[in-house]
């Protein structure tokens, strides 16, 4: 990421020389006072949109790490619910469809999503948990009451899912994402055209907006795709929640 970013920045450098080589542009500081305030309203303009972007695609990863936390936190907490039904052969029934639903999220790495598909697999996995609850048979008010509560923590856990799926496979309108990259391309060639009059302060002033510039881009294009990149989110949870049920029932 740091080094495309240099890289980006030496282009912009080398943009900002040719463009003092063959257009002149030092030769234009009497418009210098027009620029400045150009820049300073296009400048404001521009850093509210970035930070809005920037802020947007965090607040989704975050949003979806938190949701794939919830989902392993919720399928040890069904396997929970039942050891209290008192019934080894539904505990272990259960047990058996939630590591197969974890192993399969687990060994996929989330490729399917990070492609912007859905895994097939998952949901028919998923499925079979309600299959095994549907078919539970009880005939006390204790295996009632606990039944009940199975049933919803299966009901809210496939709703943490589905969300967790929604969010994983939604990604930054491209109108906006055009819109950032067009107006970071004209706040740069104004900073390249700009008529410094010392030569090394307009290339370290290209050179520093054009890193920053594609860090941004770095970013947002990281963040945008949880499942790609520097910043990318795994399947440990699932595999932590398998361990605690391995280890700690």
């Amino acid at each position: 990421m740091i080094l495309r970013s240099l890289l980006f920045a030496a282009i912009a450098v080398t943009a900002s020389y040719f463009s003092r080589l063959y257009l002149h542009t030092d030769s234009f500081i009497a418009d210098v006072g027009a620029l400045s305030a150009f820049l300073s309203v296009f400048g404001t303009l521009y850093g509210i949109l970035a930070a809005f972007v920037v802020f947007e695609v965090w607040n989704q990863y975050n949003h979806i790490s938190e949701l794939i936390d919830k989902e392993a936190q919720g399928l040890e907490r069904l396997y929970r619910l039942t050891l209290y039904f008192r019934d080894d052969h539904l505990t272990a029934q259960v047990k058996s469809a939630i590591a197969e639903y974890a192993n399969i999220i687990i060994e996929g790495k989330f490729e399917k999503l990070a492609a912007g598909l859905r895994n097939v697999d998952h949901g028919l996995a998923f499925r079979k948990i309600a299959d095994i609850i549907r078919h539970v048979e009880f005939d006390d008010d204790h295996d009632s009451i606990v039944f009940e509560q199975i049933v919803e923590h299966y009901g809210n856990l496939g709703q943490i899912r589905t969300e967790r799926m929604n969010q994983s496979l939604s990604r930054l309108p491209v109108l906006l994402k055009s819109f950032i990259y067009i107006a970071s391309f004209l706040a740069l060639a104004t900073f390249v055209l700009m008529p410094f009059s010392n030569p090394y302060y307009a290339f370290l002033s290209v050179f520093i907006i054009g890193f920053l510039q594609a860090m941004i881009f770095n970013i947002i294009e990281d963040l945008d795709n949880p499942f790609l990149g520097h910043w990318n989110l795994t399947t440990e949870p699932f595999a932590r929640a398998l361990k605690h049920i391995e280890e700690d029932y």
